[in-house]
């Protein structure tokens, strides 16, 4: 009997010393590499700042409107905006591309760089039930259409309801503006 009651305390006092070993290691290790491990995020940031706009408005230079709404007349008059036939070529593009998917277009900016924004509506998103090809061609198609519309097109970034969005069916990445390499693949 005084055996199995040491080795009952024995094993005690090896988990006791076990659990503090670890808490200690994790506490040291806690106090040592936290500043080595830190990444900078502008998502963190914003929740931080209680800010809820999306990442691609803060840039140097404000991005330049060329539709919002769905009345043509808003186009702001400055010399650096598109043409209005360019730029209504390029809403009469999206419209008329988008029209078999029933998505709404909410906006469309166009930045220094020659990446245009266009913002849908999150239906695109709630309403695709294709697969990776399908996603593929959606998208592809929409920057061959933007394309010969817009002439300084370097690269096309969507949004969904004014955020962005990983991906509309979960298998292509729009995270990143996406740039004529994915036109070329289909």
């Amino acid at each position: 009997m005084k055996r199995t009651r040491r080795s009952k305390k024995g094993g005690r006092l090896f988990i006791i010393a076990l659990l503090l070993t670890f808490a200690v290691g994790m506490g040291g290790s806690y106090f040592l590499l936290k500043g080595k491990f830190t990444f900078d995020s502008s998502f963190l940031k914003d929740a931080a700042s209680g800010r809820s706009k999306p990442a691609y408005n803060e840039q140097k230079e404000a991005p330049r409107r060329l539709y919002e709404g769905s009345d043509p007349a808003q186009i702001e008059a400055s010399a650096e905006v598109k043409k209005a036939a360019s730029l209504a070529a390029a809403e009469e593009a999206i419209r008329k591309y988008m029209k078999s998917y029933g998505v709404r277009l909410l906006d469309l900016y166009m930045d220094k760089d020659g990446i245009i924004y266009i913002d849908l509506g999150d239906e695109l998103k709630k309403n695709f039930k294709g697969d990776a090809s399908e996603e593929l061609r959606l998208i592809a198609g929409l920057y061959k259409s933007l394309e010969p519309a817009v002439p300084g097109l370097t690269a096309l970034k969507i949004l969904l309801e004014g955020h962005e969005a990983e991906s509309i069916g979960g298998h292509i990445d729009i995270s990143k503006p996406i740039g004529k390499e994915i036109a070329e693949n289909i």
